[in-house]
């Protein structure tokens, strides 16, 4: 091999000095090498690693060189570092001259791609970065930014509704890859990031089959072909799975489609041990409903009916996870032979920003098979920052007037507009979605007895009432999982960013509390400013008197702090002081007498505003007795009480705090260490609730519960007015406390 200049990766000296000397070539091989750099080298990577001049591939040399191309040319447009590719190319510790290896190799392949170049200072394919190297490439020279600029096309004409000429685009960029795998035949085809472009590949099938399966039914074979290729590679990915059994049965194929659920089924329960999730069962649920004539015929498109309405709005394109709420709601639907089934509403209701309205609007359209009389949606505006919520008599009118019907007028009575309401919808087969209601009261007149309707209704409030008197099931929406989470970021910002980026991302996760609201707004403020990392956002969102900035914005449906301030709202005054001051409390857990003495408020009057504050989503009961508020939720209400709350509320009410720690651990010592000295404590202040133990069980199960808050409430102590005594005496408590329970 040739050594390279002393710039460590341009001409050998031997290039270098013909070159001074003038000497010339043959005229007629000038002329050859001329026009064969006249040719444009085109660049794949989508299979095997290849570089095409005109007709002709190039000899790329050695495998590791191979390798270097092909990690150039994932990076492109972008540069590639040294310790990037060192730490690429050697999958061990690199040798010392590991960095001289890759210039070596750099200088070969800008001879092998322009073979006359004179100097690398007029390199047009291989040129020098800041800190590595940049290979020159275009939509029109690298099969992978091709790929990807086809794949962006397609999503935004799937914004814009133009699904048939999205399935074109989706079709095509499939075209480019040659197999599934990314560089195969290279050492680093298993790395990480070349992986990471395969699963791109598997997207981007699922995007396609979607658009090709609603608007292109001539690309169907084509694409069966590739979900084939997905499936084979990813054999356990369901929604793969799902998409191939819908193509199958689409095509006439009805016993294949269902050998592919039955296998697939079988290697769910003998590999990992679960069922199908909601999309294969649905796709189970279309394939046994489906009717396919003996000898297929090109459907004739059918204009569409006055009264049958299609109002879902536009599916999320990022939508991930939330397997077992989907699977909730899938067991909703009458399995195939049976009549009504025994529960027409569901409710989903959860937090402020915890994806309802996502979850169901995505559910709605992976269902809408199941109701041929139409999909009808309504925003009751129940929690809406600048709209009063709409009366029932107006969401009637609304859904009459989709169905055509006429409503009677102005002046009709509520009796004669629940009776039309009613009227239409018998006999139908529809979907209704009822989108943030404010109240039982609000949805109870829309729901219907009609056997084949289904109501799915939206709430930040739990609507108990609709269990008791519509037979309703509720759902509740907690917020994402860390894996939920990452993938979310994964959809949005892609999975080079977050991977190479993996620790500022869990991060992320973590801060936004697997709140897909605020994930999406987080998402969207790094996708703003690309050259700022994760871990910066991480920063700021570690911020407490930051974050809600960083998560909020102006328009409404996006912003954090307003979608928590509209739940706020609608609390009485006593609920809205409790969830202020929980603010102040050292941990998201709390008991309901911790609160008591927190508020000053007698047991009753507590208990009935923590009841109020988990009807409105804003604590969940996540273990008997204890209470939980999202720590988004608690910096919120931290804002509130420092603008609301008269700094010497704020400080009563601590100081009530440490004494309900105080005296309820001198409670649990007197049973868990009766024959320790006992301290004479002054009488507790107004308003504080001690922790009552029925028994010497119950007291130690208290320490092991609050065993991290209680050595926080002594450091913090210290800002009490009696807070060093007070100090003392807790941590003695404390101590004999845990001794005898043995923590």
């Amino acid at each position: 091999m040739a050594r390279s200049s002393p710039g460590g990766d341009g001409l050998a000296p031997a290039d270098a000095a013909a070159d001074r000397t003038g000497h010339q070539q043959h005229p007629m091989r000038n002329n050859e090498a001329s026009r064969e750099m006249d040719a444009t080298v085109r660049y794949s990577i989508l299979g095997t690693v290849r570089a095409m001049r005109g007709n002709t591939e190039i000899d790329l040399g050695p495998p590791k060189r191979l390798a270097l191309l092909a990690l150039l040319l994932l990076r492109a447009p972008g540069p590639l570092t040294l310790g990037e590719a060192v730490d690429i190319l050697w999958d061990d510790e690199p040798p010392t001259s590991a960095v001289n290896v890759v210039h070596r190799h750099i200088g070969a392949l800008r001879r092998t791609l322009e073979p006359q170049l004179r100097s690398r200072t007029h390199a047009e394919h291989l040129v020098r970065a800041a800190d590595g190297y940049r290979l020159l490439v275009d939509t029109s020279t690298s099969d992978l930014l091709r790929f990807r600029d086809l794949r962006a096309q397609a999503q935004l004409a799937v914004r814009h509704g133009a699904t048939a000429q999205a399935a074109q685009d989706f079709v095509e960029a499939l075209r480019l890859w040659r197999v599934p795998v990314v560089a195969i035949g290279t050492t680093v085809a298993r790395h990480p990031v070349f992986t990471s472009v395969g699963h791109e590949f598997v997207a981007t099938v699922k995007e396609a089959a979607d658009a090709v399966l609603t608007a292109a039914p001539a690309l169907t074979e084509e694409v069966l072909t590739v979900l084939r290729q997905a499936v084979e590679n990813h054999p356990f990915d369901e929604a793969l799975h799902s998409r191939l059994i819908a193509a199958l049965s689409v095509t006439g194929r009805q016993a294949e489609a269902l050998r592919q659920f039955e296998a697939i089924r079988g290697a769910l329960a003998e590999e990992l041990g679960v069922e199908p999730g909601p999309e294969l069962r649905a796709a189970q649920q279309h394939l046994l409903q489906r009717r396919v004539p003996q000898h297929p015929v090109a459907p004739v498109p059918q204009p569409p009916r006055a009264d049958r309405p299609a109002q879902l709005p536009a599916d999320c394109l990022s939508f991930t996870g939330r397997r077992q709420p989907l699977s909730q709601c899938l067991e909703l639907l009458p399995l195939q032979g049976e009549g009504r089934s025994p529960t027409m509403t569901a409710v989903l209701c959860g937090m402020a920003g915890v994806g309802k309205t996502t979850l169901a609007v995505h559910w709605g359209h992976l269902v809408a098979d199941h109701f041929p009389d139409g999909q009808i949606y309504v925003d009751l505006q129940g929690h809406h920052s600048s709209r009063a919520p709409l009366d029932p008599a107006e969401v009637i009118v609304e859904v009459l007037g989709a169905l055509g019907v006429e409503s009677g007028g102005p002046h009709t009575s509520a009796a004669a507009l629940a009776a039309a309401y009613r009227t239409a919808l018998g006999g139908r087969r529809l979907l209704l979605v009822l989108d943030d209601a404010e109240d039982c009261e609000q949805v109870r007149p829309l729901l219907s007895a009609a056997p084949g309707c289904l109501a799915v209704v939206t709430s930040r409030r739990r609507l108990e009432g609709l269990v008791v008197t519509d037979n309703a099931r509720i759902i509740t929406l907690d917020p994402m999982t860390r894996e939920e989470g990452l993938e979310l970021l994964d959809r949005r910002l892609g999975t080079d960013r977050t991977r190479s980026e993996h620790a500022a991302a869990v991060e992320i996760v973590e801060l936004c509390g697997g709140l897909p609201l605020a994930l999406a707004v987080a998402a969207t403020r790094t996708l703003l400013r690309p050259c700022l990392p994760l871990a910066s956002l991480a920063a700021r969102l570690k911020d407490t008197d930051d974050c809600l900035d960083v998560l909020s914005g102006r328009d409404g449906r996006t912003n954090t702090r307003g979608a928590f301030h509209s739940s706020y709202e609608a609390l009485s005054s006593s609920a809205a002081r409790l969830f202020r001051l929980l603010s102040l409390h050292p941990s998201r857990d709390i008991t309901l007498p911790a609160a008591a003495s927190l508020a000053g408020t007698d047991p009753r009057r507590t208990r009935r505003d923590v009841a109020e504050l988990m009807d409105h989503c804003l604590l969940v009961e996540l273990t008997p007795g204890r209470y939980t508020c999202h720590e988004l939720l608690r910096t919120y209400a931290r804002e509130l009480s420092s603008l609301l709350d008269s700094p010497g509320m704020r400080s009563e009410s601590l100081s009530r705090m440490f004494e309900h720690y105080l005296y309820s651990a001198d409670a649990a010592t007197a049973l868990l260490a009766p024959h320790r000295s006992a301290i004479i404590l002054p009488p507790p202040r107004p308003g504080v609730r001690p922790q009552r133990f029925a028994g010497h069980a119950d007291a130690a199960e208290w320490i092991v519960a609050e065993q991290y808050l209680l050595p926080e409430i002594v450091r913090s102590i210290s800002h009490y007015p009696r807070g060093e005594a007070f100090r003392r005496q807790l941590t003695s408590a404390l101590e004999t406390c845990l001794d005898s329970t043995g923590h």
